[in-house]
């Protein structure tokens, strides 16, 4: 019997990364980075990367990444048939596994942090949508 769901795990996955994209972009442009026509790329690039690499930033995207990865165990648990659980916990081992791939220049206190919170955060976005009766 298989306690994985993929059909749940991928549609999770997807919305928590689609989440996580937006997100990005709306943390950019709330943390003041004024890009415009004129720039050229090397100039935007520069402004993105002075306001990305702050604490502060990575502070916001860290909660943020931790609440989408939530986000991501609760779709996973909702739309698994079985083992909610499971589906939820493959959502966090994903989550740490793309960002072992994909990983970019961040921090390692960064880094470190959302490794350890992944595979948490999507078990207890599994709970949640256990403790929530289904339609």
């Amino acid at each position: 019997m298989n306690r994985f769901d993929p059909k749940a795990i991928i549609v999770a996955m997807l919305l928590s990364l689609a989440l996580d994209v937006v997100g990005s972009i709306a943390l950019v442009a709330s943390f003041g980075v004024q890009v415009h026509s004129q720039m050229t790329p090397e100039e935007t690039e520069a402004a993105i990367q002075a306001v990305t690499s702050t604490d502060g930033f990575l502070f916001a995207s860290l909660l943020y990444g931790t609440a989408t990865t939530v986000f991501g165990g609760f779709v996973a648990a909702r739309l698994a048939r079985s083992y909610p659980y499971f589906n939820a916990l493959a959502i966090g081992v994903l989550g740490i596994v793309l960002g072992l791939l994909l990983g970019g220049e961040a921090p390692f206190w960064f880094e470190a942090l959302a490794f350890l919170v992944s595979v948490p955060a999507a078990v207890a976005g599994g709970h949640l949508a256990l403790r929530r009766p289904p339609r």
